[in-house]
């Protein structure tokens, strides 16, 4: 949305910057009606009620606070859903318009309503009993549907920002979609016996005090992500997990083909850009971890970029190495708006196919919470995954993604792949030396 490494929200708990230019701005000065609807995450949960934040939960509980709708960020309206699962039902429109209207719902997003009982080795996993048709997924859809439908009749071009806070944990999808998969017939997660040994002591098997406070098993980790060990979780509650994020994903799909069915209606969708993504993966027991977390595995940062609209070829596939940075310039191009100068580069020409690359590598960063030597820095090559820890040299992490694809093998540690090292570490030195963090105030833990 706002396409600079240095945009200050470096951790849950601090706000975006409302002075920095955005996408939904830059449509909005355009001539676009801009709308945002669902999970927006530009400001802390937690923060005071004095700092008037519309995404926090004191916000929410001022009389009236329902009535506000916006603008917000560029958005000319947004309606608000604010957590997933039994956290959605505290605070925001969805809450609100939940509690008005279907009051009686409201607890039965709580695990205790559950129509089976929980595994005990992790107790958010659960099948919700909310009904489908009331659960924030399906109410986030309902509004898009009806801003799609009022503003297809309107002569005035439209942005819509459409956010699911799932697939997320707690794993709590309604009926059906908690019962469309089976469990045992779930792909497995990939673990190599000994890889977290070879990982930062945080990570790995040994006796480094340091992990214990993050991803001792069985234990609620401080650092964000909540990343956690799955020792102590049988395989079969895990297969439920997974197969449970299979059917929030599919509540999704069929949520997004609502919108589209929307847009197709009145024969919009043929000039209507359409693009998907998502903020971050999850690990779903792959190395033996769940949840997210400080490790930057391809697992959380390789997400869904698809794009559909006018002069793209539909079916086209592309594996270029492109970044959330490279929306808002990719946008603008496409729409022929002016766009500041950003850190993203305008991925026109790969959808055009005029070209098959934009860039040699890409740069990642993780801002820990609490403890400093967990902030880490990372390059990403077509073959290569090198991470460094700054305030804990002896950490490391070195991928060779052409023949360990999924990052099951460190090989830091190993002589025979330290100039391949030092060579990645050149480029960090380059264009990602360690970073001080932006000022900005800590407003709360979320």
């Amino acid at each position: 949305m706002e396409a600079r490494r240095h945009h200050g929200l470096w951790r849950n708990g601090v706000a975006l910057d409302e002075r920095l230019p955005n996408l939904w701005q830059a449509l909005s000065r355009g001539g676009y009606v801009t709308m945002g609807v669902g999970k927006l995450h530009f400001q802390p949960l937690l923060a005071a009620a004095e700092r008037e934040m519309p995404e926090s939960l004191a916000y929410w509980a001022k009389p009236g606070s329902e009535r506000w709708r916006g603008p917000y960020f560029g958005f000319d309206a947004v309606e608000l859903v604010m957590g997933e699962a039994n956290e959605s039902t505290r605070a925001g429109h969805y809450a609100a318009w939940l509690r008005r209207n279907h009051p009686e719902v409201v607890d039965l997003y709580e695990p205790e309503a559950s129509p089976a009982s929980r595994a005990e080795d992790l107790k958010e996993v659960w099948k919700s009993a909310v009904p489908p048709e009331l659960h924030y997924t399906s109410w986030i859809a309902d509004r898009a549907v009806e801003f799609i439908k009022h503003q297809s009749k309107r002569p005035e071009p439209f942005g819509l920002f459409v956010s699911f806070p799932d697939p997320h944990h707690p794993f709590a999808p309604p009926r059906p979609y908690c019962d469309l998969f089976r469990p045992e017939r779930m792909p497995r997660p990939t673990i190599r016996a000994g890889e977290l040994e070879r990982m930062p002591a945080y990570l790995g098997e040994g006796d480094d005090p340091k992990k214990e406070p993050y991803i001792a098993s069985g234990e609620q980790p401080r650092e964000q992500g909540f990343l956690l060990r799955t020792d102590d979780i049988s395989s079969q509650t895990l297969a439920i997990a997974i197969a449970h994020t299979h059917g929030m994903v599919q509540m999704i799909d069929d949520a997004i083909g609502r919108l589209l069915e929307a847009l197709a209606g009145p024969g919009v969708l043929e000039d209507t850009y359409v693009l998907f993504t998502s903020d971050h993966g999850e690990l779903l027991g792959d190395h033996g971890l769940l949840r997210k977390g400080p490790p930057p595995y391809r697992q959380l940062l390789q997400v869904p970029l698809v794009l559909c609209g006018p002069g793209i070829r539909p079916g086209t596939s592309l594996d270029a190495l492109t970044s959330h940075i490279d929306l808002f310039a990719t946008v603008a191009s496409l729409l022929g708006l002016p766009a500041p100068a950003t850190d993203g580069i305008d991925l026109k020409p790969l959808i055009e196919g005029r070209a098959t690359a934009v860039r040699d590598y890409l740069f990642a960063e993780y801002h820990p919470r609490r403890d400093a030597c967990l902030y880490n820095q990372s390059v990403i090559t077509k073959d290569w995954r090198f991470t460094r820890y700054p305030n804990e040299p002896a950490w490391g992490e070195l991928f060779d993604l052409s023949r360990d694809p999924w990052e099951h093998w460190n090989l830091f540690s190993e002589c025979e792949f330290s100039s391949q090292a030092h060579r990645l570490n050149s480029i960090l030195d380059q264009g990602l030396p360690p970073q001080p963090l932006i000022p900005n105030e800590v407003l709360g833990a979320y």
